[in-house]
């Protein structure tokens, strides 16, 4: 293998879906009409959605020794991943109940299991080991000090940082200091202007959007990405403006994933080159692509269709 370009550090877990008319309520049992069983963790998504949009990944986490550890490191290294720091531990592996209503919409609950045993000292250790690559990915999944400890360590070795802050909780000190760019939805992003005392509610048109995108940047203190459903994306850096990519008209079927399949796509087009803004719309149509089919990594475009996003990257 090659040196990766790519570091994501995060939980894998695996996902098991039911699909059905909707989520039951408190007290409600729901006969849901089908089921299957998949690959998840949203670190363990975005390393795979940037490995099939071609970049070299490498992947920190945490399986444990059972039947779920064994099928995460089969369909990871299947993926092409490097797993010199995916680490076996006694225990069981994360896992993911998620109910999926046929309008698309999910609820999840997430049991970390195995990848609750990462440490701030172990993940920097990895970083640090890897230090030849050029982008870092975290999420909030794991223990926000983990994560901190990762975006450090990336810093230290010259990486372009990015954080999802997916699922949200209010950050720790030093998190947004040691971030490139910060990628949210319209909810995480609300939550992160109140911790840093901006009242705003993120809804309204794009161009709307756009007009407080910059104050909200300088607030928060990095580049931005609003991640905004169907509609799209809006993404911001200081130098070059706001900038916003249309998601093209899609029915959703399952939108499990889908935030991570974006995270992916945009760190691994800027690693081939794209100005942010290419990337941003190229990331933009491979989610939209993901929501068309169920299951989260099985819904995200294959490698050989990663030229084709390229392309959508690079357009005028």
């Amino acid at each position: 293998m090659s040196t990766p370009d790519i570091v994501v550090l995060g939980n894998a877990n695996v996902d098991l879906t039911t699909y059905m008319a909707h989520a039951p309520a408190e007290g409600e049992t729901v006969i849901g009409h089908d089921f299957s069983i998949g690959m998840g963790g949203k670190g363990a998504n975005q390393a795979v959605a940037a490995a099939r949009a071609g970049s070299e990944v490498a992947f920190i986490g945490r399986r444990g020794d059972d039947s779920f550890g064994d099928m995460i490191h089969t369909a990871l290294t299947a993926e092409g991943l490097h797993l010199d720091h995916l680490v076996q531990v006694p225990g069981p592996s994360g896992n993911a109940t998620i109910y999926v209503e046929d309008s698309g919409a999910n609820r999840i609950a997430v049991f970390l299991g195995a990848s609750a045993t990462l440490t701030a000292s172990g993940a920097a250790e990895a970083v640090a080991s890897l230090s030849g690559a050029r982008y870092f990915i975290s999420q909030l999944e794991v223990n926000q000090e983990i994560a901190l400890a990762g975006l450090q360590a990336a810093g230290e070795h010259g990486m372009v940082r990015v954080l999802n802050t997916a699922p949200y909780s209010p950050l720790i000190p030093g998190i947004t200091s040691n971030t490139d760019w910060l990628i949210a939805n319209e909810v995480e992003m609300e939550g992160l202007l109140g911790e840093v005392g901006v009242s705003a509610k993120v809804e309204g048109s794009a161009s709307e959007l756009a007009g407080h995108i910059p104050q909200w940047s300088e607030a928060i203190g990095c580049n931005l990405v609003v991640t905004l459903g169907s509609k799209g994306a809006l993404g911001f850096a200081p130098e070059d403006g706001a900038f916003f990519a249309e998601a093209p008209a899609v029915t959703a079927v399952d939108t499990v994933g889908a935030g991570d399949c974006f995270v992916g796509y945009f760190v691994s087009l800027m690693s081939h080159g794209s100005h942010w803004q290419g990337a941003l719309r190229g990331a933009v149509h491979a989610a939209s692509e993901s929501v068309q089919r169920p299951g989260a990594q099985s819904s995200y475009p294959a490698r050989v269709d990663a030229e084709k996003f390229r392309t959508v990257a690079e357009e005028n």
